[in-house]
């Protein structure tokens, strides 16, 4: 009696456990690609999806090799390694592009494994594949965005430089501009006069990127304007202020130093905002910190004030934006703008180091021998 029931219990968990196996077979089957191959590759069995993905019948399918559906791009040695994985009895994942029979494309993630007997020996290969060809395009077409994304902002940045000038050789000055974004948000110029004088500022926008590009470029172009119309500072900046106005955003502010110096180089007009002080240096070692006089500019701001400044003795002058002082990068700290007045052939090391670098800012750095 015992055994007759042993007999009935097995066969009902034989049943349960058949019941079990078709229904992962039935789970697998509806949700992913399937194809059986023999040793040599011959394809064996192919699910309803297979049949579908590929465009081929299942009598198509059944008895040909695994390669009807290869596609000419997918390079040899993919198939080589496929082929040495499996081989060796190890589990081959990867993209693959296949030939629909139609001559069209679709590109599958799969993952082919070995199946093995009692001895451990292969007797054929089982290949399960999931279609990822809408979510290639997609990504495609987001690289193909980015890429233009990228070249459009490098022609840019050309534009945007071509409008920078400098009227002194290297012999006179050295200049540092570095970019934390493929747009920088510093912007500068050097301008000799026809009297002798020389005139040079730093804009720094708010924020990075484009927006703040397009703002410091355009109060650049007006200022480089009026810089060949205008020889004294303060009707400059009399004349640039309402035009600034029409280019700021309304919680947008905007740091800047602009420096006219006389012809006789005795006098240093002066107006700044928001900037770390000048520097300017005696024929010893003597470093003299000038202090911005007026505030970042606003919609709401008045037109900046300028001083003057006796510069009798002074050797050199040094105007930096933040973006060299604000940052945690130990490997930059000896280029201190103290240090740099002091030696500028550490300007020349300054741009080699930080043109590998991601900045956390844009740097401008305008070094002028008096």
């Amino acid at each position: 009696m015992d055994e007759n029931n042993n007999d009935k219990n097995n066969v009902i968990d034989f049943s349960i456990k058949q019941a079990l196996e078709n229904q992962y077979r039935h789970i697998v089957d509806a949700t992913n690609i399937v194809s059986k191959t023999d040793l040599q590759g011959v394809i064996t069995y192919a699910n309803s999806k297979f049949v579908e993905i590929s465009g081929y019948s299942l009598e198509e399918l059944i008895g040909k090799p695994h390669s009807i559906i290869r596609h000419p791009d997918v390079k040899s040695s993919v198939f080589r390694d496929l082929w040495d994985t499996i081989k060796a009895k190890k589990v081959w994942t990867g993209t693959v592009k296949n030939t629909h029979k139609s001559g069209s494309s679709y590109i599958v993630e799969a993952s082919i494994f070995p199946i093995l007997d009692v001895d451990g020996e292969i007797i054929e290969y089982i290949a399960i594949r999931h279609d990822i060809t809408e979510l290639q395009d997609l990504n495609n077409k987001i690289n193909a965005l980015h890429e233009y994304d990228t070249e459009q902002q490098h022609i840019a940045r050309e534009k945007l430089e071509m409008g920078i000038v400098n009227d002194f050789n290297a012999n006179e000055c050295k200049v540092l501009y570095t970019h934390s974004d493929i747009l920088s948000g510093d912007f500068y110029s050097l301008y000799k006069s026809d009297d002798g004088s020389r005139f040079l500022y730093i804009i720094d926008g708010q924020g990075h990127g484009i927006s703040p590009a397009l703002t410091v470029f355009a109060i650049s172009s007006t200022m480089n304007k009026l810089v060949k119309e205008v020889s004294d500072l303060q009707e400059l900046t009399n004349q640039l202020f309402p035009a600034v106005k029409t280019f700021l955003g309304e919680i947008e502010q905007l740091s800047y130093i602009m420096i006219k110096i006389c012809p006789e180089s005795k006098v240093l007009s002066y107006a700044s905002a928001g900037m770390y002080p000048l520097l300017m240096k005696d024929k010893g070692i003597n470093i003299k910190e000038v202090k911005a006089n007026n505030t970042p500019f606003m919609n709401f701001s008045p037109s900046p004030k300028v001083i003057d400044i006796d510069i009798q003795g002074v050797e050199s002058i040094l105007l930096y934006s933040d973006g060299l002082i604000e940052h945690d990068l130990n490997e930059l700290k000896i280029f201190s703008p103290k240090n740099l007045i002091i030696e500028p052939l550490l300007i020349d090391s300054a741009k080699i180091t930080m043109s590998g670098m991601k900045l956390e800012d844009d740097v401008t750095l305008l070094y002028l021998k008096i």
